[in-house]
């Protein structure tokens, strides 16, 4: 015998029979919430005083969050390496904002390193390999660290560099990167250790002797290998130098934020100071915490040079015969790694900096990272060859 239905319908509920649609204006008005209202982002053009520009990049450590053993952050220092090669980069600076969670696990596979690195040292020692020659790798380099090169070995060399394209002895070259080798005191008689030496190892069969100049023991040298005598990395390569005469790029770590901006191995240090925003998958500009440095920080349209700064360079070369100029030139510093990083960093070094509101005062601009990505969802490593691109392009509008 089938149930009888209810009075009120088939649900038996008379409330359900007595319920009213939601209005319409509130359903409008809850849509309207939702709805975000765009930033108005400032855009600015940077000048520069000068027609040189030299750049540095600094990388947080924070680059390494995602890598789960050696090779993976091998790949990773070796993308920055190659970008910071390509365009010809002076200084990279690595931000040591403390070691990765995975990082145990990497130790446990290099079990047999007698030494282990903290994240920023294992970023800066890979980025000095990579600009090593084959040859020179066991002189420079201690014993314990060859664990952390198993992987880096078997990379392609940065050929853009010319003293990486020398193989070994029998290759030719007029200039050759070498290593100072201890030598015996001339004196006999004398039973001081003898801190100069005139022989250089070049990868060679047999040390190069120089033949008049003399040179502090174990330090890296480059050669005149027809005249025999240490020149410097300028004459040799010409644009191919880093910061403070270095061998491609200089390297440091900088502790803290200040340090980034204070121990600048740059003359001068820092003209301009630009931010990169990457590495910040879930990044929403619409957040409170990124409001601030999406209107205080402004998007950079170009970099160019006043016509009076260039004309006077210009003209000063002409009248020096070719020499370079004696203006500094102007020093770009493009920092990598997403914002919640870098404030980090800078509130725990607040205390250098008294008065300053926060981090943003210390940007003058931010790219705006072209393509279809959102801001902040492309990899720190990544983000440095499609930034340096973009740099360049946008001093190329002059």
């Amino acid at each position: 015998m089938s149930p009888k239905r209810s009075a009120t319908g088939a649900t038996g509920s008379k409330a359900a029979k007595k319920a009213k649609p939601a209005p319409v204006a509130t359903k409008k008005a809850a849509k309207a919430a939702k709805v975000k209202v765009p930033l108005v982002k400032p855009k600015k053009a940077l000048r520069v005083q000068t027609k040189t520009i030299n750049h540095s990049i600094c990388v947080p450590t924070t680059v390494l969050s995602h890598c789960k053993n050696l090779e993976q952050l091998t790949h990773v220092v070796y993308q920055i390496a190659k970008a910071a090669v390509t365009f010809n980069v002076g200084e990279v600076v690595v931000l040591d904002l403390g070691d990765r969670k995975e990082k145990a696990k990497d130790d446990k596979e290099n079990k047999g390193a007698a030494h282990r690195l903290s994240d920023a040292m294992l970023i800066a020692t890979l980025l000095q390999y990579f600009v090593t020659p084959p040859y020179l790798v066991k002189s420079v380099f201690k014993k314990q660290y060859a664990q952390y090169f198993k992987i880096a070995k078997d990379l392609p060399r940065l050929g853009a560099l010319p003293f990486m394209r020398h193989l070994g002895d029998g290759d030719e070259g007029r200039y050759r990167e070498g290593l100072a080798v201890r030598m015996s005191n001339p004196n006999e008689k004398s039973t001081k250790e003898f801190k100069q030496t005139k022989y250089i190892n070049v990868g060679r069969s047999e040390l190069l002797a120089l033949k008049t100049q003399l040179v502090p023991a174990n330090v890296r040298v480059t050669v005149d290998i027809e005249e025999r005598r240490v020149v410097s990395p300028v004459e040799a390569y010409g644009d191919f130098v880093g910061a403070r005469s270095s061998f491609g790029y200089h390297v440091r770590v900088a502790k803290s934020f200040g340090d980034v901006f204070t121990e600048s191995a740059q003359p001068g240090g820092y003209s301009q100071c630009v931010w990169a925003n990457c590495g910040d998958f879930y990044y929403d500009e619409h957040e409170r915490r990124h409001v601030k440095v999406e209107t205080k920080v402004p998007r950079v349209t170009t970099i160019y040079q006043p016509a009076a700064a260039a004309a006077a360079e210009a003209a000063e070369h002409v009248a020096t015969g070719g020499k370079p100029a004696a203006v500094q030139p102007a020093n770009i510093l493009l920092v990598f790694g997403k914002w919640a990083d870098i404030q980090r960093a800078f509130n725990g070094s607040r205390d250098q900096f008294e008065g300053c509101e926060g981090a943003h005062q210390f940007f003058d601009g931010q790219l705006e990272m072209p393509g279809a990505a959102p801001q902040g969802c492309l990899a720190i490593e990544d983000a440095c060859m499609v930034s340096l691109t973009l740099i360049d392009t946008l001093e190329q509008k002059q």
